[in-house]
């Protein structure tokens, strides 16, 4: 019996507590179930092994996704799954809502105050206990307000470096690298919103042309696309509006890990053509669906969404253990780096993304409030 189910679950996707079964996007959405949380959470631990070998200096292995000569490394596959699911949920989000002003709070609330978070804790806390400046000196520097100044305004110039920290590293004095995706995740929240104060994110076939209009211009025009200054970002913004299709048309999206093996298949065929990019792109989000609705539910996450976190401090934990033992291989980066990097994202979830996700509901109740006070007002005028 086992054996039937599991079978059944690879053709078309498990069974909810309702015993309904998914076989679109909208049916997963409908049961309210999803492996959305561990896929995040993969993702960001894939994000800490594929910078393993460069913040050890280039030793070790090389990456398992290049040696499979998939065309690219598991840093950027993963942050690929980010952007789809970022794309997915964040379009789904403005459609739940219908009003800018509480999406645009509800992002701001998401992004800011665990990124805060972290530009604070790494400038003041890891940058002092790891530079070699004297402290006086080092708190006295311009560079360590700047860093924190110039890259809580998500542009497009990131500051990399703190003075003095992480200079003796294998390979390089990066506080963070891993925020550079996030310039990209502020301006996809961007063109959501444009998106749906017009009305086109909620007309399918006018998103469809908008998604059409912006493809051709990622293709012929890429240095004039909208809300996408560097060219690294034009990659991000594909992979996410590949999400906002899917949220778009989330009745048609199959998610059975059929429909990955044969866009798997496809993508194996045009390897060696311009034409394997956009294949892989396609079967890497069947993979992002099947995984999050056609595999049984695990709910091992139930208690915080900590990807974010982990996201945001692995970086600075690989550099810190290579700071402190910079002979260390790429594998002994990571079981080191990883449980820390994950404390501090439980933290960062359960002290300030937590709860600052309360108060999402702050503008709503505060309009009501307004109108009551009004209300008030003029009955009693």
């Amino acid at each position: 019996m086992r054996a039937r189910e599991w079978l059944s679950d690879l053709r078309g996707g498990w069974r909810g507590p309702a015993m309904r079964r998914i076989t679109t996007a909208a049916d997963g959405l409908a049961v309210g179930r999803d492996n959305f949380l561990l896929l995040r959470l993969l993702a960001a631990s894939l994000v800490i092994y594929g910078h393993a070998p460069a913040i050890t200096g280039g030793r070790g292995w090389p990456d398992i996704f290049v040696w499979l000569g998939w065309g690219s490394y598991s840093g950027d596959l993963a942050v690929n799954v980010f952007f789809v699911v970022s794309g997915f949920m964040i379009a789904g989000s403005y459609l739940r809502r219908r009003h800018l002003g509480d999406f645009l709070w509800a992002r701001l609330l998401r992004i800011y105050p665990a990124y805060l978070l972290c530009l604070l804790g790494t400038a003041l806390v890891l940058g002092a206990a790891c530079t070699g400046l004297p402290l006086h000196d080092y708190y006295g520097s311009h560079e360590v307000v700047r860093y924190v100044t110039k890259n809580v305004q998500l542009g497009k110039g990131l500051v990399w470096e703190l003075p003095g920290v992480f200079t003796g590293n294998p390979k390089l004095a990066f506080v963070n690298g891993s925020i550079w995706t996030l310039p990209a995740e502020v301006r996809m929240y961007l063109w959501v919103a444009l998106a749906g104060v017009l009305g086109i994110l909620s007309r399918r076939w006018c998103c469809h042309l908008l998604l059409a209009a912006l493809f051709v211009c990622g293709l012929l025009a890429p240095a004039h696309v909208p809300l996408v200054p560097l060219a690294s970002f034009l990659r991000l913004a594909g992979y996410f509006a590949l999400g906002v299709f899917c949220c778009v048309n989330r009745e048609r999206i199959p998610t059975g890990w059929w429909c990955v093996a044969g866009l798997a298949a496809l993508a194996w065929l045009l390897h060696a053509t311009p034409l394997y990019p956009f294949a892989f792109a396609l079967a890497l989000t069947a993979f992002v669906f099947a995984f999050a609705y056609a595999s049984p539910w695990l709910g091992c996450l139930r208690f915080g969404d900590y990807s974010y976190g982990l996201y945001l401090w692995g970086y600075p934990m690989q550099q810190l253990v290579a700071h402190l033992a910079p002979r260390l291989t790429p594998a002994g980066n990571i079981l080191l780096a990883w449980p820390l990097a994950m404390l501090l994202a439980v933290l960062s979830w359960h002290l300030v993304e937590q709860p600052a996700l309360r108060l999402k509901s702050l503008p709503g109740a505060m309009q009501a409030k307004a109108r009551g006070m009004f209300a008030r007002i003029r009955a009693g005028g």
